[in-house]
């Protein structure tokens, strides 16, 4: 129910290639014909060799291509894509930008700078990201960053909801969700005659958090990623209280008040309010990011795979992803 902004890595590349001309005068004599170029023979080193045994890359490009063929094909068109958006746009990504990515993932892994580098060693091992392409995703983020920053807007109404949610009082409470209002007034039913509601939930909740009793996260007035109807239901009950079923997009929704935190003061009051505008600001470029990224993966569906094993990974990936 809650909308929850998974940390991912957005799988974004850019590589800028510097392009330009020449223009001749009318009166310039022909260029000379360029030296003819000598094409280098492959080179004979193997792959890899074990206990005697030469591996060649020969055997093994069809089977990389056939396990990670996909994700780099997306990943190389991505580049290009970007790459494109930037120079229609006149922007350019620094160094200092892709810099700033790698600090931004590395606060959020942990405020440890050491455990913070620990988890994103972690992270780059389980993902395969080797220095080539670590480089490259961070400035896919830089490059979807920029693209996206003339759609961000801070309102006073949301830096204020994101300092409510972070210094404001908070409810914490249970949730029971089903699907139509016969289903709802069975679970009320239940509570009403005596049956733990944290029981009714586990038994008939819909909502993830029937794993937990319908214990969902803590509420306060403000926060726009609870919906308004819901908020509004949670703050007009007493501690203890539970209210009459909720239409919640198309689910209905009995809401059970457990306790009140109250609201904390900010020490620095403007320092808390800059990290809540930061706050607002990357909520909004993960999401305007995440929605550029779903439409450049669309324009991707018109490339031809030329490779058969890279058609293979690339198809049966698209296939699973309908």
């Amino acid at each position: 129910m809650r909308h929850t902004d998974a940390m991912r890595a957005l799988p974004l590349l850019l590589v800028c290639v510097a392009c330009g001309s020449v223009r001749e005068s009318p009166d310039a004599a022909p260029p000379a014909p360029p030296p003819a170029k000598t094409i280098p023979a492959p080179s004979p080193r193997p792959a890899l060799t074990w206990k005697g045994d030469v591996i060649e890359w020969s055997q093994l490009q069809p089977l990389l291509a056939e396990r990670a063929g996909a994700v780099v094909i997306e990943e190389t068109l991505l580049d290009r894509q970007l790459d494109r958006l930037l120079a229609e746009r006149g922007l350019k990504v620094d160094a200092a930008a892709t810099e700033r990515e790698r600090a931004e993932l590395l606060e959020s892994l942990n405020p440890d700078p050491e455990r913070a580098e620990r988890l994103l060693s972690e992270l780059r091992a389980l993902q395969g990201l080797g220095e080539r392409r670590w480089a490259a995703l961070m400035r896919r983020n830089a490059a979807a960053r920029l693209l996206v920053q003339d759609q961000i807007t801070l309102t006073p109404e949301a830096v204020d909801a994101a300092l409510d949610a972070t210094h404001g009082a908070r409810r914490v409470c249970r949730i029971i969700t089903v699907a139509d209002l016969k289903t709802c007034a069975e679970a009320r039913r239940r509570v009403d005659s005596g049956q733990p509601f944290g029981e009714v939930a586990a038994m008939m909740s819909t909502d993830p958090s029937s794993s937990r009793g319908g214990l969902v996260n803590p509420v306060s007035k403000l926060d726009p990623t609870w919906p308004s109807a819901f908020r509004q239901a949670v703050w007009a009950l007493q501690i203890g209280g539970t209210s009459a079923p909720v239409l919640v997009g198309d689910a209905y929704v009995l809401v059970k008040v457990e306790s009140e935190t109250p609201a904390n003061a900010p020490a620095d009051p403007a320092a808390a309010r800059r990290m809540a505008e930061r706050e607002v600001r990357r909520n909004q470029e993960r999401v305007r990011m995440e929605g550029l990224v779903s439409g450049l993966r669309q324009g991707q569906r018109d490339a031809v795979i030329l490779d058969e094993s890279l058609r293979d990974s690339w198809s049966r990936v698209r296939n699973a992803a309908r």
